[in-house]
């Protein structure tokens, strides 16, 4: 384009550009630095959300509530097995890629039937709903064992779960569809685009500066501008 420029073979759009800008209303230039700027916070605020959830983990020390995105649908709807879900109003289902609020996870003993709860199985973070309590006996007199299910499964899972594999409690607090997104930022494909919205911006003002000195001397040198002035 430079090439170009100095060649004289933009000259006609150059100067159709010149005098329009000269005419025309800056304010145009102002909403659309704006609204740049503030797409560039969003993305940045989005991303450091996105980074903090990922690096917070699951395990709920303090008061204050963590974000995570939920990665299975096992908690999407009710199934029509589980009739407990209507008879007790149990209402609180979230889907794939929502964002759900997780607390701190209360005493064993405090846990009750049909809390949601994290847990850890083989790696994996499971979100499912307590169906059944084993009380401590004599095969473990010191441990409760849990029965979990997801609500849109008709079978519990598959091993009892034991307190020290639960993370954390969700008391049904979530932000439907916007886990998409941290995920998506969390990704590879993610961090990419990040960096090449930051070199965009870096890069814009400099070729656009490098253009503008081009277009002013063309313009110069072919009179459309007084060189003096």
């Amino acid at each position: 384009t430079l090439k170009a420029i100095n060649h004289g073979l933009e000259d006609e759009r150059i100067t159709t550009e010149y005098k329009k800008k000269a005419n025309a209303s800056r304010i145009p230039d102002i909403i659309s630095r704006i609204i740049t700027i503030i797409l560039l916070a969003a993305i940045i605020i989005a991303f450091i959300a996105s980074t903090v959830t990922h690096l917070l983990g699951s395990k709920v020390k303090g008061n204050l509530p963590i974000p995570k995105v939920v990665l299975s649908d096992s908690m999407s709807f009710k199934h029509k097995d589980n009739t407990y879900l209507e008879e007790k109003g149990l209402d609180n289902q979230f889907e794939m890629f929502d964002l759900v609020f997780i607390e701190k996870l209360p005493d064993e003993f405090e846990l009750e039937l049909y809390d949601v709860v994290v847990y850890e199985y083989h790696d994996d973070l499971i979100i499912h709903r307590i169906v059944g309590i084993e009380e401590p006996n004599e095969s473990h007199p010191d441990k409760r064992h849990f029965m979990l299910k997801g609500d849109a499964s008709k079978y519990s899972d598959e091993y009892p779960v034991l307190y020290e594999q639960m993370h954390a409690i969700y008391k049904g607090k979530h932000i439907k569809y916007v886990g998409s997104f941290f995920a998506f930022m969390q990704s590879p494909a993610g961090y990419l685009c990040l960096l090449l919205v930051v070199f965009a911006i870096i890069a814009t003002p400099i070729a656009e500066k490098k253009l503008l000195e081009a277009k002013t001397e063309r313009l110069i040198k072919i009179g459309i501008i007084d060189g003096e002035k």
